[in-house]
């Protein structure tokens, strides 16, 4: 019958064939790729908050019982129904969204909006207006929840295999 070591002392044994400073190489290493992998996966996650934003402004439902006029009532503009996203009129919303990928000091974020601002058009339609004039019809905080799972599977991926040394 043979007998086994106890688990401490194979412990103490793995430990004795580390060699430390190849394990401190390849934690910093691991630690640079992990920066530039987080920010390829979140500029992975704006783009596809951005396509999204621009795809629900351009698939919204129409309120067809209201219609506006512009160039002296001769374009016709049916806006989309309060709590959905905005119906495009000029489109000029929808194509003022853009996103950023920032990468400060180890601190790696994305940041999506509209780079309109006069007036500032878009958070009047996310948040309407106090006077009422304009209902909410939120855009971006829809897209960011429906987003919310593949933003943070995304990030959990490419963390685990920068971590586990994979290069998916």
């Amino acid at each position: 019958m043979k007998v086994s070591k106890p688990q401490h002392q194979l412990e103490v044994q793995m430990a004795k064939d580390i060699n430390f400073d190849q394990f401190s190489e390849i934690i910093k290493e691991r630690a640079s790729k992990l920066n530039d992998n987080l920010e390829k996966s979140i500029k992975l996650c704006v783009e596809k908050v951005r396509s999204d934003i621009q795809y629900s402004m351009a698939n919204t439902s129409r309120n067809m019982n209201v219609t506006y006029y512009k160039n002296n009532k001769t374009k016709a503009h049916h806006p989309s129904l309060p709590g959905n996203p905005p119906a495009p009129d000029t489109g000029n919303l929808r194509e003022s969204i853009r996103y950023e990928v920032h990468n400060d000091d180890g601190k790696v974020y994305g940041i999506v909006g509209s780079t309109q601002k006069k007036p500032d058009y878009g958070l009047y339609l996310e948040y309407g207006t106090s006077d009422g004039r304009i209902a909410p019809r939120p855009w971006l905080r829809p897209a960011m929840r429906n987003d919310n799972e593949f933003i943070h599977r995304t990030i959990a991926i490419a963390v685990k295999n920068t971590l586990t040394g994979e290069s998916k």
